[in-house]
């Protein structure tokens, strides 16, 4: 998988979370699609910057919908959201109330998805709410995004072992090539601002593929 190949709307959501690791925020983003598949809202994690009093709460998918501008776009029900990751508690009631009935999600979180609450709720199920999974590539991707933020910013020793972790629980190959990534040095000389998402999108999935290769039978 290369970023040239992405659709647009995948294109920007990486785009905005590497914007968000450069902040020092996490690697989190979400878009909002109209019916034809337009981009009409994002929201990206922006919990390290420190522009309103409680910033813990600046997660992406609440910024996308509190973003939406209804008046102009006033068809919810219709529209898409994209979430990087799976989206928390938080986010999930905030989607669900702002009237999204589409959800398609990047990557699965063992420690704070919330998607199973849409059948586990009766006022949730009953909103109806159409989840559809990317493909795995698409997790690892994420994960391994979201590794490169710890690893350079994380200096909670045990905090930052027990989010690889969780991390690696449906994506360890995106964690394995992040580490391959931060231990390379390529973070030593420039800062993530000097790198376009392109160049780290492509050459985390050349890692990813490297160590598929590395743990084929005949190379044990």
């Amino acid at each position: 998988m290369k970023y040239s190949d992405l659709s647009h709307v995948w294109k920007e959501i990486y785009k905005a979370e590497w914007e968000s690791v450069c902040r020092g925020s996490k690697a989190i983003a979400a878009m909002i699609t109209d019916e034809n598949g337009e981009i009409i809202s994002s929201g990206r994690n922006r919990i390290a910057e420190q522009d309103i009093l409680n910033p813990r709460v600046l997660h992406a998918e609440v910024e996308a919908v509190r973003g939406l501008d209804v008046a102009k776009y006033p068809f919810v029900k219709s529209y898409t959201l994209y979430a990087a990751l799976e989206p928390c508690p938080m986010c999930l009631g905030t989607l669900v109330m702002g009237g999204i009935r589409n959800l398609v999600v990047g990557a699965r979180d063992d420690h704070g998805g919330a998607v199973e609450l849409l059948e586990k709720s009766a006022f949730l199920a009953s909103k109806h709410v159409r989840v559809t999974w990317m493909p795995q590539e698409y997790g690892d991707v994420q994960r391994g995004l979201q590794a490169i933020r710890e690893l350079l910013f994380n200096d909670e020793p045990d905090r930052l072992a027990r989010m690889l972790a969780d991390f690696s629980v449906y994506n360890g190959r995106g964690v394995r090539a992040a580490r391959k990534m931060v231990e390379s040095g390529m973070f030593r000389e420039k800062e993530p601002l000097d790198y376009d998402i392109s160049f780290v999108f492509d050459r985390l999935c050349e890692l990813i593929a490297e160590g598929d290769a590395d743990d084929e039978p005949g190379n044990q």
